[in-house]
């Protein structure tokens, strides 16, 4: 018994995402220097594997520069969204002038720093704002259940594939199993704190939908670019942009949903 878990990467899987798990929640209680640094490692890291995807750089020191470019713009954030906005722009336009490393097309490149960026920064905004540990917390569950019950379902379960030239693993019971478990845990949440399980069960389902897209996205990205894995950080994972996939998408989302309908 084991030897299959270790041989289908399911017990590494757990380990990682339980340390990841950790991590992750004990920053967002502690907030303040510890979440902004969490979140800095985080940029970094994705935005490496991102560019080892989506341009033809080969030397450490260019990938390690760009990759603190976008720390830079979620730093410049916390003190203004503007000085973020007005430092990509600086950004884009250097990339415009700069010579093109892109492998398929420069659009990939110019929109990395807003898909890998915007959503920590819209993450933080909702955590340093009323409620805001209860609501990260309920949209993490949401994010976590659905990756983690499609993926289970998918690979035990079976079952028709969802699309097979953009990812041959994903099957249509993983993808309606993990928006089910998501908006299941979103609706308990919702009944612990005496909310309204009609709401929650919007929401929830929403942010479920939107985290498998995310994961759909970023499969597309590395299927264009002829790439199985972002990386190999976390064992039984792959890098950590392909554990993040779901969140960056559903992240805007919640933004949108806690700025003008007040989750």
């Amino acid at each position: 018994m084991n030897e299959y878990l270790f041989k289908n990467n399911t017990f590494l899987r757990f380990i990682s995402s339980l340390f990841l798990i950790i991590v992750a929640i004990t920053s967002i209680f502690k907030g303040g220097i510890l979440l902004i640094s969490t979140i800095s490692i985080l940029i970094f890291i994705i935005t490496y594997e991102y560019i080892n995807i989506t341009e033809n750089i080969s030397t450490i020191f260019l990938k390690t520069s760009k990759s603190f470019l976008n720390i830079a713009i979620f730093g410049l954030s916390i003190f203004s969204f503007k000085f973020s906005i007005i430092f990509y722009i600086f950004i884009f336009l250097l990339t415009l002038f700069q010579k093109n490393n892109s492998k398929l097309n420069s659009l990939y490149v110019l929109l990395g720093p807003i898909y890998l960026c915007l959503p920590f920064i819209f993450l933080y905004n909702v955590r340093i704002n009323d409620y805001g540990l209860e609501i990260i917390l309920w949209f993490l569950f949401i994010v976590w259940s659905t990756d983690t019950f499609s993926f289970l379902f998918g690979k035990y379960l079976g079952g028709r594939k969802l699309l097979i030239t953009l990812s041959p693993n994903k099957t249509w019971s993983g993808l309606i199993c993990g928006i089910l478990l998501g908006t299941i845990i979103s609706m308990i949440c919702f009944y612990i704190k005496s909310y309204s399980l009609v709401d929650g069960f919007i929401y929830g389902f929403l942010l479920s939908i939107f985290t498998q897209l995310g994961d759909l996205f970023e499969s597309w990205i590395k299927r264009k670019h002829a790439i199985k894995d972002s990386g190999s950080l976390i064992p039984g994972h792959g890098g950590f942009l392909d554990r993040l996939d779901g969140l960056l998408f559903s992240s805007i989302l919640l933004y949108i949903g806690y700025v003008y309908y007040a989750i």
